[in-house]
């Protein structure tokens, strides 16, 4: 199977756990705002549930993890995440995989709701790049989400010199 028929096997069965909640919605007297899907899910992480202030969710699925199983991925991932979205919507702020999120688990036909996945991710390790910067003693490895933060503004001193550090990259 490739990546774009499982993508779209991923998009149908969102679509299609989002159809069969909406009697839960009506019953809250909700309607589901559109839900955007995503596949750019990278690590150990098999979905994720993005809201946003404006009021948009966003469905984010990892495709490499989902390749490996796709079928129990599509079993267990997809109405895990749907649940999470009409959890939000019926019910607001609540525990993430609380009473609420089990019983739209139960009603999405899993009859037995888990908080994590057990997909082998021993090959999906995510590293980051590591930057070179410098301060008056030596040169030190930050992290993306430092350089990151650095570039942003944030400054970072040595713990040795106490000097500011500076990227020795390009």
């Amino acid at each position: 199977m490739t990546t774009d028929d499982l993508g779209a096997r991923l998009i149908a069965a969102t679509q299609a756990c989002l159809q069969q909640a909406t009697p839960l919605l009506r019953q809250a007297a909700r309607t589901m705002p559109q839900v955007q899907i995503r596949l750019d899910l990278r690590g150990r992480v098999a979905g994720q549930l993005r809201r946003y202030a404006d009021g948009r969710l966003v469905i984010r699925y990892n495709l490499s993890l989902a390749a490996r199983q796709p079928d129990a991925f599509i079993a267990e991932t997809v109405p895990h995440e749907v649940a999470h979205a009409v959890t939000h919507v019926c019910h607001g702020h609540v525990r993430p995989h609380g009473a609420e999120w089990r019983r739209v688990m139960h009603w999405l036909g899993v009859p037995q709701p888990r908080r994590c996945h057990t997909f082998d991710t021993d090959t999906a390790i995510r590293t980051q790049r590591r930057w070179r910067y410098q301060c008056a003693c030596r040169t030190h490895q930050l992290s993306t989400t430092r350089h990151n933060r650095a570039r942003r503004g944030t400054a970072y001193l040595c713990r040795c010199c106490g000097d500011a550090l500076r990227c020795a990259e390009p």
